[in-house]
């Protein structure tokens, strides 16, 4: 199977649209190695390299079943539900590539190719939480980034010199985003709702854990506010000092109104 490591450049799209541009630039052209099928399955194996071809998810789904169930044997069934779970992936019928994917890697532990397994589970989940609305609520959408974090984690510890590798990286930072926006839109409400004590451990909460993502000044500014609020000049003198050294010339500085006099 050639490996492939270009970005998946996502657009503003329809579900279908981003489904097929992801499948396009990550798995486009992708095909599975295998013995010669022996003669016994090779019809089986046609009717899925068949509806592979068509891109036909349901056909292969129902090719790689009566397979499974007629040549559980064969050698190049692997490799049907990798093809399978592809090409449902690329169509956006996530819940048969799912399927398909997840019964490959419970039925062929250890396969060669079982880092692409991972890697179609993972890409899945990661679909999923793209296709969210924006108006999704935030605890879905985290929950969501964080099925398909686990997942490319997944992938990389158990296989730590995938060729993948160099597609997961961005895809979980981009995912280590989306979680922070989850918090700072939180952090927003407490703020906007004047609930300043919550607003502190939140806001340290992204700082710890997202301190490298664009949410993170926002969170450094919330911080100052709050504090400036719940009356500690001096800690929020600490933090905007901070914030003016780690995020020189950042916009979210001009949102901060100068801080009132002692006394």
């Amino acid at each position: 199977m050639p490996q492939h490591s270009s970005q998946v450049p996502f657009v503003r799209a329809t579900r279908a649209a981003l489904l097929t541009l992801m499948v396009a630039a990550i798995l486009a052209g992708c095909a599975m190695p295998g013995d010669r099928v022996p003669d016994n399955d090779a019809a089986a194996y046609r009717e899925v390299a068949d509806a592979v071809a068509r891109n036909d998810c349901t056909a292969a789904r129902r090719a790689v079943e009566a397979m499974q169930s007629g040549h559980p044997d064969s050698r190049r069934l692997p490799d049907a539900y990798l093809e399978s779970g592809y090409v449902c992936l690329g169509t956006g019928d996530l819940e048969a590539a799912e399927v398909l994917v997840e019964d490959f890697l419970e039925r062929f532990p250890g396969h060669p190719s079982e880092d692409y397994g991972h890697y179609l589970s993972a890409l899945a989940a990661y679909a999923r939480w793209r296709a969210l609305p924006p108006e999704a609520p935030g605890a879905r959408s985290a929950d969501q980034a964080r099925e398909a974090f686990g997942r490319f984690r997944l992938l990389l510890t158990a296989h730590p010199d995938t060729a993948y590798g160099s597609d997961v990286r961005p895809l979980l930072m981009e995912l280590r985003e989306g979680l922070a926006r989850v918090e700072l839109n939180a952090i927003r409400n407490d703020l906007d709702a004047r609930r300043h004590d919550a607003v502190v451990p939140r806001a340290r909460y992204l700082l710890t854990h997202y301190g490298n993502t664009e949410s993170a000044p926002y969170a450094m500014a919330a911080l100052v506010s709050a504090h400036r609020a719940l009356g500690e000049s001096a800690q929020a003198r600490r933090l905007l000092q901070q914030l003016e050294s780690d995020w020189p010339d950042h916009p979210v500085l001009d949102t901060l109104a100068p801080e009132p006099r002692d006394g």
